[in-house]
C-alpha cells in the first residue's frame, strides 16, 4: 500500500506541474508551501523568487529578505506613493499588500485571489496581526459560491465609505475581475500573471478597470532570445530544447516578452518602462539553494511524518536542484529573464 499511495501522490503532483490549469496551480501551491514556509523558518508568506539586488548586503541575504526586497522594489517602480487605489491580483497570502499598506498607510487595496485557502490564511492571521498594529481593516468579499460565480459578479467600484486604511480580500479570478470600468489607478501582478489563462483576457480587463494615465504594473518571468533562424520548431520541441527540465517544472504558461508586449499594445496598453533583473533574481537564488541544500533538507525531512512523504520529497526535491542549475544557466544565457514592466492605460 505505501508503494501504491506513492505513486498515486507522484502522479498527481506531475500531471498539477505539466498540466498546470487554474485549479492544478492552486493544488500544487497548497501542497508545496508547508514546505517552503518550514525551509524559511515558517513564516513564508511571500510567494515570490525574490530581488537579491547588487550591493554587498545581498550577500548575506535569505529568501525571506529578498522577497521583502521585491515587493518594496514593485512599489517604488509602481509610483504607490502617487496612487491610491491598487488592485493586487493574484495575491498570494497578501504578504506584500501588508507590506506595500505599511509603507504606504494611504492606499486602499484589493487582494484578488482564486485560491480562497490562501485569502483565508490571509483573513485569519497575517492581515489581522499588521492590522492591530497599524488600525486597518478588512473586508473580505468572497464571491465565488454556490450561488455567484465570478463570471456574474456585479461590477462595482470600491464606494466613498470604504476608502482610507482598508485592505479587501476577493476570491475571483484575474481574467473576470469584478469591479466597474475606471475604479482604480493601479493593478500589479507581482509574480501572478504567468499564471493567468489567457494572459490576453487579463489585460483587457486591467485596461477596463483602470483610470486613464493609471498603471498596470507586473513582475514576471519570461522567455527571450528564442529564434532558431529559419528552422520552423513545433513549439514544444522549440521551447523543450531551450528550456530542459524548466519546461516542465517552471510550473506556469511560458510567455516570450515579445508576446506580452503584443499583447498590451494589442489592449490600449503604454509600456513606459520595461526593467531586466533576472540577474538579481534567478543566479542568487539559485546559488542559495546549492550553497544551502543540505540545512534545507534537513529542516524539511525533520517535518515529514511518513516513509510515503519522504521519498516523494526526495524525488520532488532532486527536481528542484536539477531545476536550480538549469534556471541559473539559462539566466547567465540570457535565455530567460525576470522583468518588471510599467504600462500606462492611454
Amino acid at each position: 500500500m505505501p508503494k501504491v499511495a506513492f505513486l498515486l501522490n507522484t502522479l498527481k503532483f506531475l500531471l498539477w506541474i505539466i498540466r498546470h490549469n487554474e485549479l492544478d496551480t492552486i493544488n500544487l501551491y497548497n501542497s508545496i508551501t508547508p514546505y517552503i514556509q518550514i525551509a524559511t523558518g515558517g513564516n513564508g508568506n511571500m510567494l515570490n523568487f525574490g530581488y537579491w539586488g547588487h550591493n554587498k548586503k545581498t550577500e548575506y541575504m535569505n529568501p525571506m529578505q529578498a522577497q521583502e526586497e521585491l515587493s518594496a522594489l514593485i512599489g517604488k517602480f509602481g509610483d504607490f506613493q502617487l496612487s491610491h487605489r491598487i488592485i493586487d491580483a493574484g495575491s498570494g497570502f497578501s504578504a506584500p499588500a501588508a507590506q506595500w499598506k505599511s509603507t504606504y498607510d494611504f492606499l486602499d487595496i484589493v487582494c484578488v485571489n482564486i485560491n480562497s485557502q490562501q485569502l483565508s490564511t490571509a483573513a485569519k492571521a497575517l492581515i489581522p496581526l499588521i492590522a492591530t498594529t497599524t488600525g486597518f481593516n478588512i473586508i473580505n468579499a468572497n464571491i465565488n459560491n454556490s450561488n455567484v460565480s465570478t463570471a456574474d459578479a456585479t461590477r462595482q467600484p470600491v464606494t466613498s465609505e470604504m476608502c482610507g486604511n482598508i485592505i479587501s480580500l476577493v476570491n475571483a479570478t484575474a481574467t473576470t475581475l469584478p469591479f466597474a470600468d475606471e475604479c482604480v489607478d493601479r493593478v500589479v501582478a507581482l509574480e501572478s500573471a504567468q499564471h493567468f489563462k489567457p494572459l490576453q483576457y487579463f489585460f483587457k480587463e486591467s485596461a477596463r478597470i483602470l483610470k486613464p494615465g493609471g498603471l498596470l504594473i507586473i513582475a514576471m518571468p519570461v522567455m527571450i532570445g528564442f529564434t532558431d533562424g529559419k528552422i520552423n520548431w513545433n513549439p514544444f520541441i522549440h521551447q523543450f530544447r531551450k528550456l530542459g527540465i524548466l519546461y516542465f517544472s517552471w510550473a506556469s504558461e511560458h510567455y516570450t516578452l515579445d508576446s506580452i508586449e503584443s499583447s498590451l499594445k494589442s489592449e490600449g496598453i503604454k509600456i513606459e518602462d520595461i526593467q531586466h533583473i533576472g540577474h538579481y533574481v534567478y543566479e542568487p537564488l539559485a546559488n542559495y539553494y546549492i550553497q544551502n541544500r543540505k540545512l534545507l533538507k534537513k529542516t524539511i525531512k525533520d517535518n515529514l511524518s511518513s516513509y510515503v512523504q519522504e521519498m516523494l520529497f526526495e524525488i520532488v526535491e532532486n527536481i528542484i536542484y536539477r531545476s536550480a542549475l538549469k534556471m541559473k544557466n539559462l539566466s547567465q544565457k540570457a535565455i530567460i529573464d525576470y522583468v518588471l514592466i510599467k504600462c500606462e492605460k492611454i
